[in-house]
Order: C-alpha cells, then structure tokens, then sequence
C-alpha cells in the first residue's frame, strides 16, 4: 500500500531554516498541539511537497509568504524545501522503485522546482503519477479546517455535483455532447440525399430523350467525316498539280539569280580597286592639310601676340596721360596753400591776443580770492571763541540725547521685538495648523497606500497563478506535440514505405514492352491510363474480378475512335507487338436483366468503384457478367447462357465447363498492393493534417510564451508597485513621524513666544516713561542758552563763502577759454603742415609709376615690331602651299565620277537579284502551304483508313443534306446526354444505397446516445447506492441514529438535488441543512468518509475535523478511522483524546522562539524531541 514513510521541512511557514523530519507510518497518525504551534502546517508541508498552487488552500496570502521568516533579516538565501519519502512496494505510483522520493523547493520570488529522487520533473507530470495512484490533491483527500463547514453549507444541487465530479460523468457528457452533434450531421445528409433523389429522377428521364438524339447527332457526324475525306482527296490532287508548276517557277528563278550574283562580284572587285587608287591620293592630300593646319595655327599664335602687345601699349599711354592731368592739379594746390599761409597767420595773431587777455583777467580774480579768504579766517577765528562757550552747553545737550538716543533704540529693539514676536507667533500657529493638516492627509494617504499594497498584492497572486495555468498549458502543449511528433515520424515512414512499395509494383507492371514505349508520351498522344489505374474494387471481389478481366487490366483508355486512330498508327510505326486500346465512345450501351436464381450477388460491375467518366469500361468488361455466392451457381448460370464467376475467383463462359481460376496470380498480388494506394493517400492526408496541427499547437504555444511574457511584464510591474507602496508606505510613516514631532515643537513654541510677548509688553512701557523724562530735561537745558552771537557768525561765514564761491567760478571760466584759445593755435598750425605733406608724397607716387609706365611701353613696343615680322614671313608661306594644291581637286572629282557609275550598276544588280530573292522566298512559303496542307490532307485520309489513291467524286450534294439535318439537331443537343444518362442512372442507384445506409448511421447514433445516457443513470446510481449504504451505516455507528440520501426527482435525476435526511435518536428527520450547528458538522463528515468509498485513497489528511464535534461523537469517528486505517494511512491533527489514544504513532508540536518544534510519542507515553 502506498503511504507516507518520512517527510523533511525545511523553512516552511513556522518550520526555521534548520531540516526538520518527521517519520509517518501506515495506519492512523495523531498530530497535536496548542493553538498557533503549527501542527497543521506539517499538513500543509505535505500539500506543498505535492504540488499545491493555491495559497489560500495552505493557509497564506500568497505563495511568497509559506518560506519562514521571509521578512526577516536572515544572511544566505531564503528557500523553502520539502521532501516527502512514499512507500511504492506495489507500485501503484508507475515507478519502477520500492521507495519514491518527491521533493518541492521554492525561492524568495514564488519559483518552484520539483524532483523525483533527484531528477527534475515538471508539475503536471507529478500531478498526473499521483492521480495515477488515486492520491491527488482534492478536498476528501485533503480535508482541511473549512472543508467540513464548506460540505455542510452545501444545497442539494452541490451534493449531486460532488457525487457527479468524483464519479467523472463529464465524460458521458461528452460523448453525448459528439453523438449529438454526429447525429445532426447525420440528419442534415439524410435530407440532403432525399431532396438529390427526387431530383436525380427528374434528371434520368430528360437523360433518356436526349441520349437518343444524340446518336443520331454522332452518326450523321460519321458519315459527313467520310464525305469530307473524300473531298479531301480531291483537294490533294489539285494541290500536287499546282506544288509542281510553283516548284518549276522556283528552278527558274534561282538560275537567274545565280548570273546576276556574278556579274555583282566582278563588278564590286573594279570598285575595290578603284578606291584603292583614291585612298592613296587622299594620303597625298592629306599631308598637305597638315601642312597647312600647322601654318594657320603658327599665325594664330603671333597674332595673338601682336594684338596683346598692341593692347598693352595703348593701356600704358592712356595711364600717362591721367598721371600727367593729376600732377598738374597737385602743382596747382601747392601753390595756392603758398599763397594763403598769410591769412593763415594773421588769425593766429588774434588768437594769441586773446590768450594775453585772458591771462590779465585770471591774475586779477586770484588777488580777489586772496582777499576774500583773509576777510573769512579773521570770521572763523571769533567763532571759535563763540563755539567754545556753546561746546560746554552742547556736551550736556549731547549726554542727554546720547541717553535719550539709547532710549529711543531700546524702545525700538522693545518695538521691534514685540513685532518679532507677534510675527513669530502668527508664523507658527499657521505652521501648526499646515502640520495638522498635513498629518491628516499623510494618515488618509497612508490608508489609501495600504489598500493599494493589499490589491497590488492580490494582483501578483492572480498573476502568479495565470502564469502557472499558462506553464502547464505550455507543458502539456510541449508533451502533446512531441508525442505527435513521434507518431508524425512513425506515420511518414510507414507512409513512404507503403508508396515505394506501390511505386515498385506499378512500375513492374508497366514493364510490358509495349506499354512502356508508349507510357512516356501518355499526354501527347491522348492516353487516359491504364485498365487497373482507372478502376478499383474492395478486397472480397479481387478474386472474381482478376479471374474475369486479366487480359484486359493492362489495356490502354483512350477518349474517343479517333485518338484510337492515331495511337495505333504510332503503335505501328514503332513496329511494337500487340496492344489493347479501349475507346471511351466506341462502348455500346448494354443492360442485362438478372436470371431468377439463388445465390447470386449481382452484376460484377455494380462493384467496381471509379470515377463516373470510366464506368463505360466497367460495363465493357463486367456487365455481362454475373457474380455468385459459390462455384455450383456460377457453373449453373454457364449452362443457360450467362457468363458467371463466383467470389472465390472461379470464372465460366457461357456454355462451357471450362473454368478459369486466380487463385495467386501475379496482378493478383501486385493488385493487392496497388490497392492500398488510396488508403496510403489518405494516410499522406491525415499526415499532411498533422503537421498542420502540430504546426498549429506551435503557434499556440508561441501565444502562450508571448502571454507568459505579457504576465511576466505584468508581475514585474504589480511587483515593482509593490515594493515602491511598500517604500511608500515606510516613508510616510516616518513622515508622519516626523510632522508629529515638529507639531510637539511647535506647541511648545508657541508657548514660550506668548511669554516673551508679555514680558517685552512690560519692559516697552518702562522705556516710553524714560523718553518722555530726557527730553523734558534737554528743552530745559535749551531754554538756559542763547544762540544770537552764533547765528550772526554763521551767517556772515555764509556770505564770505557764497563771495569766494562767485570768485572760484569766475577762475575756472577763464581758465576754460584760456586752454580753449591754445587749442585753436595748435590746430590750425598742424593741419597746415599735413596738407602740404600729402600732396607731396602724391605728386612722388604719380612720378614713379609714369617712369615705370615708359619702360613698359618700351618693352612691348619690340615685343610688337617682333610679332609683324613673323606674320608677314607665316602669309608668304600660306601662298605658296595654297599655289600647289590646285590638280587635287580636279583629281578627287574624277576618281568619284568613276565610283559613282559603278556603284549605280552595283545598285541595279542587287535590286534586281533582290527581286529574284523576294519572288523565290514568296514561292517557298506557298510550297510551304502546300506542303501543309498536303500533310493535313493525307492525316484526314490516313486517320479513316484511305490513301490518296482512292476514288473520288462530287459530295457537295451528299454534305448538304446532312448538314442541315445535324443543324437542326444542335439546338436541342446535350452533348453528353448518353453519358451522363448513365452516370446518373448509376448515381441514383448509389443514392439509394447511401440514403439507407444514412438510415442506418442515423438509428445508429440515436441507439448510442440513448446507452450512453443509460450508462451514465447506472454509474450514477451505482454511485449513490454506495454513498447512501455509506451514510447509514456510519452514521448509525457512531450515535445510533438514521441518515440517508434521496433523490429529489428520480425521473431527471440530473436536473434535480440530492436531499440528505438525518435523525437523531428520538428527534423527527430533517434536511442537513436545518439542523444544528454541531449536528451538521457531524453530518458533513459522514458524507465525506462516505464520499471516499467511491474512489479510496492510498493516504488521508485530515486537520481538525473532529474539532466542533462532541465527545461520543469525537470517540465514534476515531473509531471509524483506526478501522478504515487498516486499508488507508491517515494522518490526523487533532486535539481529541480519542484520536491520540488509537493513533499508532502520535506527534506533538510546540513553538519555541518563533519556531515549530516536534516531539514524537514512540510508545504513547516517553516523548523525545524531534528537530
């Protein structure tokens, strides 16, 4: 039996990072504890271990939150780890291995790896090994705290279901859910097939009119063709006659031609030496061109020197002559400059004077103020006698407003203190009611921050957990393509091997000489295929079709009488042996009626399958022939007239007792093959379909990772919120720290201002009275002394400096227009000399360029006398070259007269050998034409079996009647009435038989579904029937009381409730659900011990589930346990004695500085501690 042996935590939940292992036993196992010492986190380890996702089923918010301690300030890695050790001795979990080993561990971010004894595995392959072992993770299996609360809040629907889940119904669902949609489909042919019969007969009798006049139509069309081959006859004598005069006409012409092309060579040798003559000549000529070219450029080049130098020249002379005007003019200026520096003297006289003037006015106002400051010191000198008495006065004046200064600065610093102080206090008091203000949005905010934390929290959660789902859709996708995979690689060999096979026998069978040499231009000359590639047939008549038809199943399909023609003219040109050709249009209708005798099957080719087009050739070959159950019939039929083979393969000719048998023929075997071709192609098919669905799986697992992304985004971001609300949060609890500290100082500042504002309030008015006191003192001081000596002195000092300030001012006027005239004098004497200066340094300048100028005149004028006498020697060249070139003119004219006339007779032979050209060339295309149609004729001849020998006469008049007749056919023609008449008559009969056999798959699906409901009331049923027995016995072992389950309605059990009915001893029955609180916990356990019979488990856990019943109750259900724990291991947290008292082996838990720690009862009574 599969159970628990060993389980190792380690930094799970309250479990510390040190390893923990607690050992289990088969049987029933007590864990007990005080409350929050973590007994049922031992329980929740071996979930985890398990493979469970969901945080709240373990008790915690979020995966994250199971690893201990995991916002501590532990150094090294926070993981969680736990290794749970099963005993497989009976390999109920498909490992080959006594002991399996299954270990879970998770990291700080929620990732899990999992192991089987230490080999990676991935969730949903663990999960699927323990639903193998009926051990997967569901609520009996795992009863937890709120299990049984849950069970026993449930209404009737609920407990159907439940009973539904765990009994699987689903699957009955759906495979009603497929046999339903089937026998749609099935009902939607059936009316389609019936609705197509009614119109198919419709089309049958039309088919036959029209068949009719349609045979007429062909052979009118016969006979017009032998007509029109004897026309054609005709034709190609009068074409020969007229191929022969043309072929004369040509002969002619090319004789012609051959002349003139004669005549043209001699005549173009003259002209070749003709031109000879002249290309010499032209030599000749052109040395004198040369010549002359290189004269003409020699003149260019001193003609361009002597037009420069000539240039240069006259430029030089017209600059002399500007220099020469402008010298002129400078002459002129210096002269009148000469001429008027005596008027220019003059006014520097006058200005002198004025400077002498002006320093006569300076000396008399400086004797002024000279006297004016005697007059001013003897002044100063009385005040200071005055100001002596006054300074005694005035130092008393001065203490006292000293004081009274110091007085008033006191007052000030008081007032401004005051002020201060005010200030201050307003300041803070605002700044209090801020803080306040701000504190009460600091606490909303960190309100509202802490909602935000807890939704981001619950977002990661549901995050984690669509990633998860993802990851195992991923998983299972990845699993599923690669088991397609291998069957996609298996399918495609078996394929390939199947279609070489069938290749192989094919090309054996076209091995025939014949058939070979004709096989490769099958297109081109009109071949439909082969007998045995255009027909098929099931495997039960193989035998009775190879023994009627194997001479003919390698004869070749042609579609009419006249490829037939033409193939077997190929046939014969190749000279190849015999060979078998069957028209398509050529085949006679043919209907045989069936003899009224047993054992017969029907007419052989009702059971050959092809397409609609080749079932003529079905006809051909097996319409005549009746096929029979067994050998002693067919021989039967023989001997009246029938020819018959039975499906044994034994074939008898009409009236004879010669039998032919295939019992291992060749094309009996390569057929077999060969007719495997179809199901090979459907297997190509279904292949070419699976890797569109592997391909399609693919995609779907790209959309999964680019969702696994988006999640992963997701999460990053959630996370990232997280831990900045988590930041967030611990900066404005330290804000709000800190604003409650500054109100706290605040407070206190305010208070000790109001202080401060009283005593500067006092110390104020003291400083006003001493004010008020010096001044009082200082006016009686003022009113003791007289000031009129001293205001005299003041302001005689007044006048005495308002008359030296008068004086002052007039000085420095004078000293202005004295410094203003020597100013004058020194301009007007330096602006004379550079005048003078410039015009100098000009008439230099002008000088030097003019003797320059000279030279250059000089220098070009030789360079200009040079260049005339080169010109004039270059000109009496040029006449003497121009006098000798006079003969080759004449010369050059000659030669081209010459050239001239024989071109023009070139010219005329060629026209005329072109004429002769285009009349050959018209000639060869209408020989062209001839041969053609001659070609064409003769195949019309050949193709109805005449040769050009044949006797011909008029048929004008034999066609037109015809004609007309097959005109008047054409308007109510169907030209493929004959076969389409029996394409449908065949079709119909088809029909039929699929209408009956819809009938039968119709009644077929109806029958299924109606046992598939059956089945799934049985299952039911049976299900119920257990769970009931369960309930009435368990319940009445453990309080002697009745309970029960009924069906609501037992006509539609699955649309209707199960009500569960209780009765105590001595209490009337109720509903489950209108009993008491203790009561329905009872209730809700004997369900779910009664639900676990359905499917056992190997192993229970079950956490307090006794914790809300009474004593007897608690004794009878530990009583239940230890008896059912002789098949299942039960590991039980419980705090009931009677639990502990049957448990084989007990376990306690107790907490010691925030960690769970385990103590094991080995014999029940000496604890030992378990780390």
């Amino acid at each position: 039996m599969v159970h628990i042996k060993k389980v190792d935590i380690f930094g799970f939940k309250s479990f510390g990072f040190k390893n923990t292992t607690v050992n289990f036993e088969p049987g029933l196992v007590s864990i007990s504890g005080p409350n929050g010492s973590g007994k049922s986190n031992i329980l929740d380890a071996i979930l985890f271990a398990m493979g469970e996702n969901k945080p709240k089923v373990m008790r915690a918010p979020n995966l994250r939150s199971l690893i201990h301690d995991i916002e501590g300030s532990r150094h090294g890695p926070k993981v969680t780890r736990v290794r749970i050790q099963f005993d497989n001795s009976d390999r109920k979990i498909p490992i080959n291995l006594d002991t399996v080993t299954v270990t879970r561990e998770m990291n700080d971010k929620g990732e899990s790896d999992y192991h089987i004894d230490n080999k990676k595995i991935i969730r949903s392959r663990l999960l699927d090994l323990f639903d193998v072992a009926n051990a997967g993770l569901n609520q009996l299996n795992a009863v937890q705290q709120g299990t049984v609360t849950r069970i026993s809040e449930m209404n009737n629907d609920e407990k159907r279901k439940t009973i539904e889940d765990l009994i699987g119904l689903s699957y009955f669902d759906e495979r009603k859910a497929e046999s339903v949609k089937n026998l749609t489909i099935a009902d939607q042919r059936l009316e389609i097939a019936m609705a197509k019969m009614g119109e198919v007969k419709k089309q049958i009798d039309e088919l036959e009119i029209e068949r009719n006049l349609k045979l007429r139509h062909e052979f009118i069309g016969k006979e017009l063709s032998r007509y029109k081959a004897i026309g054609a006859a005709s034709e190609l004598k009068s074409i020969k006659n007229e191929k022969l005069s043309k072929e004369q006409i040509l002969g002619s012409n090319l004789t012609e031609r051959e002349n003139l092309e004669k005549s043209r060579v001699i005549l173009k040798k003259e002209i070749d030496g003709l031109e000879t003559q002249k290309s010499d000549f032209l030599k000749k000529v052109n040395a004198y061109n040369e010549a002359k070219s290189t004269i003409d450029r020699k003149l260019s080049t001193e003609q361009q020197k002597f037009d420069g130098a000539d240039s240069k020249i006259k430029t030089s002379k017209n600059r002399i002559t500007q220099i020469e005007k402008r010298s002129d003019e400078i002459r002129t200026e210096i002269e009148q400059m000469n001429q008027n520096s005596g008027v220019v003297d003059s006014e520097l006289e006058e200005v002198k004077k004025t400077v002498h003037q002006i320093n006569e006015q300076k000396k008399t106002t400086d004797k002024k103020i000279v006297g004016v400051d005697s007059e001013l010191k003897s002044v100063l000198d009385h005040q200071s006698e005055v100001a002596t008495k006054k300074s005694d006065i005035d130092n008393k004046i001065q203490v006292l407003k000293d004081k009274l200064h110091d007085e008033m600065v006191s007052k000030s610093q008081a007032v401004s203190q005051q002020k201060n102080i005010h200030n201050k206090l307003h300041d803070n008091v605002n700044k209090q009611r801020s803080v306040i203000d701000e504190l009460t949005k600091l606490k909303q905010f960190t309100h509202k921050l802490s909602k935000i934390s807890s939704s981001r929290q619950s977002t990661s959660s549901e995050i984690k957990l669509e990633i998860s789902k993802l990851s195992k859709q991923r998983a299972k996708t990845e699993n599923d393509i690669a088991e397609l995979e291998l069957i996609l690689e298996r399918s495609s060999n078996a394929a390939n091997r199947y279609n070489e096979k069938i290749k192989l026998v094919k090309g054996v069978m076209h091995e025939d000489y014949t058939i070979s040499q004709l096989r490769g231009d099958a297109s081109k000359l009109g071949i439909d295929g082969l007998v045995y590639e255009l027909l098929s047939w099931n495997k039960q008549y193989e035998r009775a079709i190879l023994a009627v038809s194997s001479d003919w199943l390698k004869a070749m399909v042609v579609p009419d009488f006249e490829t037939l023609v033409s193939l077997s003219q190929v046939a014969r040109d190749k000279n190849l042996p015999k060979l078998k050709i069957i028209p398509l249009n050529a085949i006679p209708e043919f209907h045989m009626k069936m003899p009224q005798t047993s054992d017969l099957l029907g007419i052989l080719s009702n059971y050959i399958i092809c397409d609609k087009r080749y079932q003529p050739i079905a006809r051909f070959l097996f319409g005549n022939v009746i096929l029979t159950r067994t050998r002693q019939a067919a021989r039967k039929l023989s001997s009246t007239g029938y020819r018959a083979v039975s499906i044994d393969g034994e074939f008898f000719e009409s009236n004879t007792s010669a039998v032919i048998i295939d019992i291992n023929s060749k094309i009996s075997k390569l057929t077999k093959i060969i007719s495997q071709s179809s199901s090979v192609e459907g297997l190509f098919q279904s292949i070419t379909l699976l890797r569109k669905y592997i391909q399609k799986k693919k995609s779907k697992i790209k959309k999964i990772g680019q969702r696994e992304h988006y999640y992963m985004n997701q999460l990053q971001t959630s996370e990232t919120e997280t831990a900045t609300a988590s930041s967030s949060n611990s900066n404005l609890k330290s804000n709000i720290e800190s604003t409650s500290n500054l109100y706290d100082k605040l407070s206190g500042r305010i208070l000790e201002l109001e202080q401060q504002k009283d005593r500067s309030a006092i110390k104020l008015v003291q400083i006003s009275s001493s004010i008020e006191s010096l001044e009082q003192r200082i006016n009686l001081v003022r009113e003791n002394y007289s000031d009129i000596e001293q205001k005299r002195v003041a302001n005689e000092i007044t006048l005495l400096n308002d008359k030296k300030s008068h004086l002052i001012s007039q000085q420095s006027k004078i000293m202005n227009d004295l410094t203003e005239a020597k100013a004058t004098i020194s301009v007007v004497e330096n602006r004379k000399k550079f005048k003078k200066r410039a015009f100098l340094e000009e008439q230099d300048s002008i000088e030097k360029e003019k003797n320059e100028l000279s030279c250059t005149i000089t220098t070009f004028q030789n360079d200009k006398n040079a260049s005339e006498q080169s010109l004039i020697k270059l000109r009496e060249e040029e006449q003497d070259l121009i006098s000798t070139s006079g003969t080759s003119v004449s010369r050059l004219s000659e030669f081209d007269g010459k050239l001239k006339k024989m071109n023009n007779e070139e010219r005329d032979i060629s026209n005329n050998i072109g004429k002769f050209v285009r009349e050959s060339d018209g000639l060869e295309r209408d020989l062209g034409e001839i041969k053609k149609s001659e070609l064409s004729l003769m195949k019309i001849l050949t193709s109805f079996g005449f040769n050009e020998s044949m006797e011909t006469f008029n048929v004008e008049t034999l066609i037109e009647p015809l004609e007309k007749e097959q005109n008047s056919l054409i308007s109510s023609l169907n030209a493929i009435a004959p076969q389409r008449y029996v394409e449908i008559s065949t079709g119909y009969h088809s029909m039929s038989d699929r209408k009956n056999e819809l009938e039968e798959e119709r009644n077929y699906i109806y029958s299924f579904i109606e046992s598939i409901e059956k089945d799934k009331k049985q299952t039911f049923l049976d299900a119920f029937d257990i769970v009931d027995k369960e309930i009435k016995k368990i319940f009445s072992d453990m309080n002697g009381g009745n309970a029960w389950l009924e069906l609501e309605n037992e006509d539609d059990i699955f649309n209707s409730g199960i009500s569960y009915l209780i009765q105590f001893q001595n209490k009337p029955k109720r509903e489950s659900t209108s009993i008491s609180g203790g009561e329905k916990t009872l209730a809700a356990v004997v369900f779910v011990l009664a639900l676990q019979k359905l499917k056992p488990s190997p192993f229970y856990l079950f956490d307090e589930i006794d914790a809300h019943l009474d004593a007897p109750n608690a004794e009878s259900l530990s009583k239940i346990i230890e008896e059912r724990s002789k098949g299942s291991q039960f590991i039980m947290v419980s705090l009931k004695d009677s639990v502990v008292e049957k448990a084989k082996l007990i376990y306690g838990v107790y907490p010691k500085k925030g960690v769970s720690h385990i103590v094991t009862y080995k014999d029940k009574r000496f604890p030992s501690i378990s780390n």
